[in-house]
């Protein structure tokens, strides 16, 4: 699968890959007349399989905010964000594997919501 690039863009603006796990992407976004870093983007990471083949993606602008996407002008609120949102996306469970009697195994497994 081919993942999301280290800078691309879109709709005429500079995206800079700044952190990323599985589910969550960070990019700085440039301006409309500079490509320094103005905003920041947090993305939750989408899987397309379209006719160039299967990939990551960021939402496409009708999904943005709906999937828990945001956009922030403050780079510490926005890595604040990113944390709570990878929080929510990638969470610690128990799984149950065994039960003999009084004899429960645990295992600690991580889960993607």
């Amino acid at each position: 699968m081919k993942k999301l690039g280290s800078s691309f863009r879109l709709n005429g603006l500079l995206y800079t890959l700044i952190k990323r796990n599985e589910k969550v992407a960070m990019f700085g976004i440039g301006g409309t007349y500079t490509d320094d870093i103005r905003h920041w983007e947090i993305c939750k990471i989408q899987i397309r399989n379209d006719k160039y083949g299967l990939r990551e993606s960021i939402p496409q602008n009708d999904l943005f905010g709906r999937d828990g996407s945001r956009c922030f002008a403050s780079e510490k609120i926005a890595l604040e964000y990113f944390e709570e949102l990878s929080a929510k996306l990638c969470q610690w469970v128990p799984k149950v594997v065994s039960v003999v009697g009084d004899n429960v195994g645990v295992i600690s497994e991580y889960k993607i919501a």
